[in-house]
């Protein structure tokens, strides 16, 4: 059996399997790894390292959520776009949900900007290496007409770190079968620029210089608990 189709079947059990609980026992605990309450604005720094905001460029971020949508999923989100001292340009959307039940799941980028009418391509798991550990992260590039956008992201569903269905929906489940309904988070960073590889560079100086800047007590609303 080839290993796709094997891959597939244990997670349609496992969908199946949770799916079978959920009718004998609805989840009541709400999970969250701190009981501060979470504040993205203030969060965020505006300015860090050798970043700060450029409000001239907020046209450039496009989002191709729904507003009614964001606000029934997230009950936080945050758009900005910074510039370097080199005068790069890196566009942050940050969105945070606290409930992580079956229809409120994080919405995917990959998901998102193709219902945006956005061409997909070029997906791929890797690693950034962080001064704070080392993150699993996506990599994919939008299309859209001239405007081609390379994306790293990453989802946080309660302590563990996502990227793709798979790895989102087995995190959820896992919750799931514990009677916990985790909370979720979707760190997401693009560029504007038809040199994918190039745009990665520039979103990991980016990505190590916003953690190291925001303040430890706040790292694990964005990464959960990642081991250094």
């Amino acid at each position: 059996m080839k290993k796709p189709l094997v891959v597939s079947l244990i997670l349609g059990m496992l969908m199946v399997s949770s799916s079978v609980l959920t009718k004998v026992m609805t989840p009541a605990v709400i999970f969250t790894g701190q009981q501060n309450k979470i504040n993205l604005e203030t969060m965020i720094p505006r300015e860090f390292g050798r970043w700060k905001i450029n409000p001239s460029s907020i046209a450039l971020m496009v989002n191709p959520d729904d507003q009614g949508l964001l606000n029934k999923v997230y009950n936080q989100t945050l758009s900005r776009t910074y510039i370097s001292d080199q005068g790069e340009l890196v566009m942050l959307s940050i969105a945070y949900g606290r409930d992580q039940s079956k229809d409120l799941l994080v919405h995917r980028p990959e998901v998102c900007y193709a219902a945006g009418g956005f061409d997909i391509g070029r997906m791929s798991k890797a690693f950034v290496d962080t001064t704070i550990g080392r993150i699993p992260v996506m990599h994919l590039v939008a299309q859209q007409g001239a405007r081609n956008e390379p994306i790293t992201y990453w989802i946080r569903i309660g302590n563990s770190l996502t990227r793709g269905w798979v790895e989102q929906k087995l995190a959820a489940i896992g919750y799931g079968l514990s009677g916990k309904v985790p909370d979720g988070l979707l760190f997401r960073v693009s560029t504007i620029s038809n040199d994918a590889q190039d745009s990665y560079r520039i979103q990991q100086a980016f990505l190590t210089d916003i953690l190291q800047a925001v303040r430890s007590e706040d790292r694990y609303w964005l990464v959960g608990q990642l081991t250094p």
